[in-house]
């Protein structure tokens, strides 16, 4: 699973993901209208159609003696043809329409879903450790015990260059000094105002 930053620096993170699944977002729509231009094409076959059509139709009404029945017989396949290129124009759009659609969707879903299935169950899971601290902030704030097993869970999470910064003897979490910095710390750790701890409260 996906480490995550400590403190409000997942905050931070948030909004990067947030970006960046947006900002596909705006490309795949931005996709999908590239490609759904294409039905302008479509539109010609109807105009093209159309004219064959009305060829078809005035051809088959020229009144010519002795080839009148030919006439009439081109004219009527003249016209199919027109019917024929028009809905076959129509066909093109609904494909191109589809098409367009898809080409959006997979633009826009394959790189921001690929980022939320890696982030989201890790923050999840913060957010869920983040709860569960504040629910014992809420009972055992003001418990000295309490803060003790804060400390106790900072010297097993936090690196030894910041067990270093908080106090010259980390290990010695007897010392109330040296308690109360590995709590706080603890409490930064999931994002927990150390102020919580003080007031026995969230």
């Amino acid at each position: 699973m996906l480490t995550m930053p400590t403190g409000r620096k997942v905050l931070i993170l948030d909004a990067l993901v947030a970006v960046w699944v947006l900002a596909w977002i705006v490309v795949g729509v931005l996709a999908a209208e590239t490609v759904g231009q294409l039905t302008d094409v479509s539109g010609t076959f109807g105009t093209v159609g159309g004219a064959v059509g009305s060829v078809g139709a005035t051809l088959g009404g020229v009144d010519v003696p002795l080839l009148s029945t030919p006439l009439e017989g081109a004219g009527e396949a003249i016209e199919t043809a027109g019917r024929d290129i028009v809905a076959g124009g129509s066909s093109l759009r609904e494909t191109i329409e589809r098409i367009s659609v898809g080409a959006g969707l997979v633009t826009a879903l394959i790189p921001a879903l690929s980022l939320l299935l890696l982030y989201g169950p890790a923050r999840l899971e913060r957010a869920r450790e983040t709860g569960a601290l504040r629910a014992l902030l809420r009972t055992a704030g003001n418990d000295p015990a309490f803060e003790s097993f804060l400390a106790g869970r900072a010297l097993e999470h936090a690196s030894y260059r910041r067990l270093r910064r908080l106090s010259a003897r980390p290990w010695e979490v007897e010392a109330a000094a040296t308690r109360r910095a590995l709590a706080d710390e603890e409490l930064r750790r999931l994002g927990v105002s150390p102020r919580a701890l003080r007031a026995g409260s969230t």
